[in-house]
């Protein structure tokens, strides 16, 4: 993982700086050259390749990832940019990360049972058309069909007042400070902490049901839960009275600003449903092509010939089997989602990660390029971590050695 991290630094850095454009000079207008090269000099410009290639290589490891000088976060810090803009990202999708491998699984499940039959063909007919269809072009007949067709179908009566979410005008009620590294690293340390806390809980309830005399100590595991969550809630409860969450659905909720929640759901729904329709087609297919492989296994007739319930039979012994391949595209499709929601935000004028990192190439951002593309090289790499983490748990006889 660090080697591949210290690739993606080196082939980035330099992409970015072969790049036609030049941000200082687009940004001159009614500039002396004087200020231009005082521009250079303060950004570390006018140094030699070698030079700037070993100040990124030492800031990127010390957290200090430059500072973006074009767009509408000129003068912000790139760490506060994506403090900023990739909570949003993560927010649009929530929706379909949870509803889209829910509902994929179960329509390719419902396929491979009802191989050959009405079902199965409209099934996969839906995949093969959802399949078929790029983003943008759904995205756009969504926005088509909400935004004018049904607004001129029922004579102009529907028609829903949506607040523009970059309005001052709103002046939410919750906090905008940007929370520091340190303090991200802080809150991020109690709260797997917390979950730890909640972990001894929950094993402290598995050793009370059972009947052996060394189960008399459940108590002093729940004890232990219950203190480690309280020393870890105050610190995150104090962080987040100060810096909010960065979310707007739960800092709109948390500080009772009405407003802003009707407004965040506004502008997520068509994003949403567009993202989760598009990511619906992939896994569905998977799915069904590992459950007709699975079905076919011995071991399943087996089971049916002992007797076993089909519905056991496709729930605990197939389905299990067939998500270790699907399980691969769901996490793989989790961190592309997060990654590649470029077209949709930029088609829905939503300000997210895949926004800000288009216009950062567009206006020659280097400092802020480097910083997105490391991200997302940070968000692939562990997913891929977590896929081979997953089939552990959902396969145990897989060990890796």
């Amino acid at each position: 993982m660090i080697p591949m991290l210290f690739v993606v630094l080196t082939i980035t850095f330099f992409l970015s700086h072969a790049m036609s454009i030049n941000p200082l000079q687009s940004m001159m207008t009614g500039w002396d050259i004087n200020i231009y090269f005082d521009e250079m000099e303060r950004l570390g410009l006018n140094e030699p390749i070698y030079v700037q290639f070993a100040y990124y290589l030492r800031d990127f490891f010390t957290g200090n990832w430059g500072e973006s000088y074009s767009g509408p976060f000129q003068g912000w810090s790139v760490n506060d940019v994506i403090t900023t803009v990739l909570p949003r990202t993560l927010e649009l999708m929530i929706i379909p990360i949870i509803i889209t491998p829910i509902i994929a699984v179960k329509l390719g499940t419902t396929s491979a049972k009802n191989r050959m039959k009405r079902k199965d063909i409209l099934i996969r007919s839906v995949a093969v058309v959802g399949a078929g269809f790029p983003s943008f072009w759904i995205a756009i007949l969504l926005q088509f069909l909400f935004g004018r067709i049904l607004y001129e179908a029922t004579f102009f009566e529907f028609d829903i007042e949506i607040y523009n979410s970059n309005s001052v005008i709103l002046n939410p009620s919750f906090p905008d400070m940007i929370p520091t590294p340190s303090n991200i690293f802080f809150v991020v340390f109690f709260l797997f902490l917390m979950i730890g806390g909640f972990y001894l809980i929950y094993r402290g309830n598995k050793l009370r049901k059972r009947e052996e005399p060394s189960t008399r100590n459940y108590l002093l595991l729940f004890i232990s839960g219950i203190l480690i969550c309280f020393i870890a809630i105050v610190p995150i409860m104090n962080h987040i009275n100060t810096y909010g969450t960065k979310f707007r659905l739960l800092d709109s909720i948390i500080f009772n600003d009405p407003i802003y929640f009707w407004d965040t759901i506004a502008h997520l729904l068509l994003p949403s449903i567009s993202m989760t329709f598009l990511s619906l087609a992939g896994i569905t297919r998977l799915t069904r092509s590992s459950m007709l492989e699975v079905l076919d296994q011995d071991y399943i007739r087996t089971a049916r010939a002992k007797g076993v319930p089909e519905k056991e039979i496709i729930n605990k012994h197939a389905l299990r089997n067939a998500l270790i391949p699907t399980s691969n595209l769901i996490i793989g499709g989790v961190a592309s989602a997060l990654l590649g929601s470029l077209f949709i935000e930029l088609i829905y004028g939503y300000s997210g990660f895949g926004n800000t990192f288009f216009f950062a190439i567009m206006n020659g951002n280097i400092p802020l390029i480097n910083g997105c593309v490391m991200v997302a090289t940070i968000i692939l790499l562990s997913s891929n971590l977590l896929a081979d983490v997953m089939y552990t748990i959902i396969d145990p006889r897989i060990i890796y050695t």
